[in-house]
């Protein structure tokens, strides 16, 4: 048998990247989009009414709306500027 490529290690070896990890990772970042392209819909249509509602002198409703809109950029950018946390431990040493 010549000159057979080695069998690849049962798992992924230190500071490699794995599949899982990045189909993951990939996971995580389409579920953001989603969220976050799901608020901004939600702003668009609060902003809507709420001008609908401070034209038609409703304003305690356009106030409520406009504190929806202003939480909702707050989730927002809560989701784009915070990182997850890393989920797996690093490998070797004293477990605890």
């Amino acid at each position: 048998m010549p000159d057979e490529p080695p069998p690849p290690p049962p798992r992924p070896l230190p500071g490699t990247p794995a599949l899982e990890t990045e189909e993951g990772a990939r996971t995580a970042l389409v579920t953001r989009i989603i969220i976050v392209l799901t608020v901004l819909l939600g702003q668009l249509w609060a902003l809507t009414v709420a001008l609908e509602a401070y034209l038609s002198d409703h304003r305690a409703q356009a106030w409520w709306l406009a504190l929806f809109s202003i939480v909702s950029f707050a989730i927002v950018a809560a989701l784009v500027f915070l990182e997850p946390a890393a989920r797996s431990r690093p490998r070797g040493g004293p477990q605890r």
